[in-house]
């Protein structure tokens, strides 16, 4: 555990200190540092090289994107308030839109949806619209949230934005962003319902020019993403049969290929397409048979206020997507074994764990899936719960392991199989902070996710973070609510003694012989 200093200033950093004899203390944790634009671009754009120039440019222009963005919303939702043919109502804006449609010289379907999104983003999201207008918040950040808050109603899409407020908006990478913010609707809407009336295979359409159709398949989130990664493992395996096939030669049937011309092209065929294959030439037998194990695990974070019904907060799935609550009771009615992970109260961050062997346990292993939901490289998407690799920042050093390289979360990343190439290539270089490693001479580690600088050539250097578990800082301001208002009570004139406190029970003992996917 560690100790958490709650003071508003953040803590100097102290000079590394000779390492203590004897047995350690628990690791101390500093404060936050306050996070400025200047510290921002000093990480970002701080930089010399050949490309530096171009790359602040390139950033120069993102923000000035951002701000005629937040211009044209400006004056979409001036225009619609002072134009007397709406009456003040959304519901009555056609004339509006009619004019907008003329001087933008667009359809009025297309200027009904800019002035809706152009009000609330003015009048309901006030703060991300501030972001918006002084260029920290890229132009297509802000198109994804109005995107999210169109079916909600004004009090709900303004309570997303006051949950927005606290996001470190400078700071944090796109799939953090979309993850907060589909965390905020999924807190104030009041349609996220369990899909289990929506399962269903449909055939969606059908285009006779082009000579294709496509088929959607609907259902609850967590048995969706179970299907999707289940053919993407199948197909992986088939991919690697196929390979086999090829270098085997004529003798060696090439399985799954669809078109007969995989031996001709001389390679396997894509994941997409391989997927496809699997799905439409794989027999549907329809009598009872017992499911195969899956190679893989989901993993949801559910809030303990949820399991025990006092609310219906949403749980995260994969850390990055929110499944409704009854949802995740009913996943937690099926488990029969849930890992306990240890948060910082304040701002989510996985507490380190660490071992003495080259390859990560299976706890290390769940916590760099939590840490990292997609490749830690800086702008990846690609998730990690199949297609990744546990990556050592600090080489491992196998015949004097005590020498560096420690497999620790400090020290581990998850990337996928293209950007650690890149990297034991040499051509991306990532460093963290060494006094940022709680096993460090000081002992102490910082109290948000750790942050990683990349050295991706001709001396550009970004900044990346680690992602937090977005719902413990939510569970611990409930809880301090709680408290304050159980302390109020227990104050009050003519009440009792307290009740008696519970004790929660520890978490089942992690297997460390099974991995967690």
């Amino acid at each position: 555990m560690g100790e958490l200093d709650d003071g508003s200033q953040s803590a100097p950093r102290r000079d590394p200190a000779p390492a203590p004899s004897g047995p350690r203390g628990p690791w101390a944790v500093r404060a936050r540092n306050e996070l400025t634009e200047e510290r921002i671009l000093e990480e970002v754009g701080g930089i010399e090289g050949p490309h530096a120039e171009r790359v602040l440019e390139m950033h120069a222009t993102m923000r000035e994107r951002a701000q005629l963005h937040a211009r044209q919303l400006r004056q979409l939702a001036t225009f619609f308030d002072l134009d007397p043919d709406n009456e003040g109502t959304l519901e009555d804006a056609d004339m509006t839109a009619m004019k907008v449609a003329v001087g933008l010289r667009c359809s009025i379907a297309q200027a009904t949806s800019l002035i809706r999104d152009a009000h609330h983003a003015v009048v309901d999201l006030p703060r991300m619209f501030a972001h918006l207008e002084a260029g920290d918040l890229p132009e297509d950040y802000h198109r994804f949230l109005l995107r999210q808050v169109r079916r909600l109603e004004t009090e709900q899409i303004r309570l997303v934005d006051q949950h927005l407020a606290r996001v470190e908006i400078l700071s944090i990478s796109r799939s953090t962003f979309e993850a907060q913010v589909r965390l905020a609707v999924a807190s104030v809407g009041n349609e996220l319902k369990p899909p289990r009336d929506a399962r269903e295979v449909r055939v969606d359409g059908i285009d006779p020019e082009q000579g294709v159709a496509w088929l959607t398949v609907t259902g609850p989130i967590p048995e969706i993403r179970s299907l999707a990664q289940r053919l993407d493992a199948s197909a992986r395996t088939v991919q690697r049969a196929q390979r086999a096939a090829l270098e085997a030669g004529d003798e060696e049937p090439v399985p799954f290929d669809i078109d007969g011309d995989v031996r001709e092209r001389g390679r396997p065929l894509g994941r997409g397409a391989l997927r496809y294959a699997i799905l439409t030439h794989s027999v549907l037998d329809l009598d009872p048979v017992q499911e195969t194990a899956q190679p893989f695990k989901i993993l949801v974070a559910v809030p303990v206020t949820t399991l025990l019904g006092m609310d219906d907060s949403p749980a995260m799935l994969d850390g990055l997507t929110p499944i409704p609550a009854d949802v995740a009771r009913d996943l937690a009615a099926t488990s029969s074994v849930w890992y306990r992970i240890l948060t910082d109260p304040i701002c989510g961050t996985h507490l380190p764990v660490r071992i003495d062997t080259y390859r990560p346990d299976a706890q290390q292993r769940l916590q760099l899936r939590l840490r990292h939901p997609v490749c830690a490289a800086p702008g990846c998407t690609r998730p990690t719960a199949l297609a990744a690799e546990d990556d050592h920042i600090i080489e491992y050093d196998h015949q004097y392991p005590a020498r560096g390289g420690p497999t620790s979360q400090w020290n581990l990343h998850r990337l996928c199989r293209r950007h650690h190439q890149l990297k034991t290539a040499g051509l991306i270089d990532p460093v963290r902070d060494p006094c940022d490693d709680p096993e460090g001479p000081d002992g102490t580690t910082s109290a948000e996710p750790l942050r990683t600088t990349w050295d991706i050539g001709e001396g550009l250097r970004t900044c990346t973070q680690e992602s937090a578990d977005l719902l413990t800082p939510r569970m611990t301001r409930r809880f301090a609510q709680a408290e304050r208002r159980f302390r109020r009570l227990g104050d009050a004139p003519g009440r009792g003694s307290s009740p008696p406190r519970r004790i929660i029970p520890p978490a089942p003992k992690l297997d460390a012989s099974v991995p967690p996917f």
